[in-house]
């Protein structure tokens, strides 16, 4: 999530994306809406006005959570913090930050100023309802108004839940971190108390959902499911952040690398290569300089019927910045890149010279030890 998507606009120095998981909020919204909750607090109208409506509230719902956004964006800009962009996905938007915070107090005011917004918006709508119910306005913009106060509010309250990585959660872990002074600690502790609140929010689904409302069971089941997933992502990715910090790919790199010929064939590669060692990508030497690299997935792109005299070069993806990575790379740049390309080995160069390779399973490993020694 959040690899497939389209930039929409730019505003305040931050790029505003909407990933391909957006279009089913979009429909469920548009839907839900249109046959459910205007139709039943606003009877007596037309089937398309009930689609216009849900279309126009799935609109103000979309700028509330920008704006929600937003708000996040802009106070970590004030202390600081580098954001890549604002994405809307299918459980509402994200802030993509570049770094977390690096302290407690600019964690909780970057983190309570969404809900803020969010209850500020709820207040302005529900403004415009009175007003336009007092005036007597046309029923399909009080309905919409309506909502729009309402959704907001439950923006404001959801996101004051105690459920990490929530606007709640992030602000009990800064103050569990300001408390004891241990991020890793608070970051612990803040994702089992949101492990709680996501079973919790799961049990509350499967029984609407037995009760017979499938559409609001299957909401909560969902949410609780992501909320349950990003929970034990979150403390993941912070053990992974503290052990790689400071290190660079030349601290885990191997310099003794395994190289294939350009100019063997599939078949000898597959043989003398591929089934001794059992990697899945190797480098490609020619005229004894790396010319790309041969992966299991280019062979199995090949007829096996031509595996006995198609060359290596002939297959092989030339050497590129998405396959190869410089000795002096921070270890967390090199994971994202690993993660963005799907190889999980990559060529290090330094002056155009392959001087060693780093690989997922060498980090992975030492990631493994270094957790069971200080958990």
């Amino acid at each position: 999530m959040l690899k497939r998507k389209m930039r929409l606009f730019k505003l305040l120095g931050f790029t505003v994306s909407i990933d391909a998981s957006w279009g089913i909020i979009l429909f469920l919204v548009i839907w839900s809406l249109a046959e459910g909750l205007f139709p039943n607090y606003f009877p007596d109208l037309n089937i398309r006005t009930y689609w216009l409506m849900g279309l126009f509230g799935a609109i103000g719902l979309f700028v509330s959570i920008i704006i929600h956004e937003f708000s996040h964006s802009l106070i970590a800009r004030k202390y600081g913090l580098q954001i890549k962009g604002i994405t809307l996905f299918i459980f509402g938007g994200v802030a993509e930050m570049k770094d977390e915070p690096d302290n407690p107090r600019t964690e909780f005011f970057m983190a309570i100023a969404g809900p803020i917004a969010s209850f500020i918006l709820s207040l302005l709508f529900a403004a415009f309802y009175q007003i336009t119910t007092i005036i007597e306005a046309p029923v399909p913009l009080i309905g919409i108004l309506g909502y729009l106060s309402a959704i907001n509010m439950l923006l404001a309250i959801f996101n004051m839940i105690p459920a990490f990585p929530t606007d709640g959660g992030r602000i009990l872990r800064s103050v569990l971190w300001w408390i004891k002074g241990d991020i890793r600690w608070a970051t612990r502790l803040a994702s089992r108390i949101s492990l709680l609140f996501a079973i919790a929010i799961i049990f509350i689904g499967f029984m609407n959902l037995i009760g017979g409302n499938f559409i609001g069971g299957l909401w909560w089941v969902l949410i609780g499911s992501f909320l349950f997933n990003a929970a034990n992502a979150s403390y993941q990715n912070l053990l992974v952040k503290q052990s790689f910090e400071g290190k660079t790919v030349r601290d885990f790199m191997n310099p003794n690398t395994v190289t294939v010929p350009s100019k063997i064939t599939l078949q000898e590669f597959l043989d003398k290569y591929l089934y001794h060692y059992h990697y899945k990508m190797f480098p490609v030497m020619e005229d004894n300089s790396v010319s790309g690299i041969i992966t299991l997935q280019a062979l199995k792109a090949v007829p096996r019927e031509e595996w006995q005299h198609l060359l290596v070069d002939k297959v092989m993806h030339p050497l590129n910045p998405d396959n190869s990575i410089t000795p002096d790379t921070p270890i967390k740049d090199a994971l994202i890149q690993m993660n963005d390309t799907g190889l999980s080995r990559l060529l290090v160069m330094e002056h155009k010279k392959m001087i060693g390779i780093v690989t997922l399973k060498d980090l992975l490993e030492f990631l493994t030890v270094k957790m069971e020694l200080e958990e």
